[in-house]
């Protein structure tokens, strides 16, 4: 899937490395979605709030209920795309019918 990118500033905690925003177009269901995250150590997920928190393979992911997504510490757009093609393979189940 193509998804708009768009990236916002530089992460202040990781030099030479972005913030992107993004989005997967379709909601998340934040029970499933948090039930996926607690395999990841260190993950925080809130059902009432609709946001989570996780660190993946190097990436720190701010997910919404909406579907947004921002991702930090990216190299680039490139970087940005490869991480969404994963997740959305790996949160698959976490998304609305």
């Amino acid at each position: 899937m193509a998804y708009d990118i768009v990236i916002t500033k530089p992460c202040t905690d990781a030099p030479g490395r972005f913030i992107a925003e993004s989005s997967f177009g379709r909601k998340f269901n934040m029970g499933r979605l948090c039930a996926l995250l607690r395999a990841i150590d260190g993950a925080k997920c809130s059902e009432s709030l609709g946001v989570a928190r996780c660190d993946f393979k190097g990436w720190t992911l701010i997910l919404y209920r909406s579907g947004r997504i921002d991702i930090r510490k990216v190299v680039d757009v490139g970087d940005a795309r490869a991480a969404m093609a994963e997740l959305e393979s790996v949160l698959a189940g976490a998304f609305e019918p």
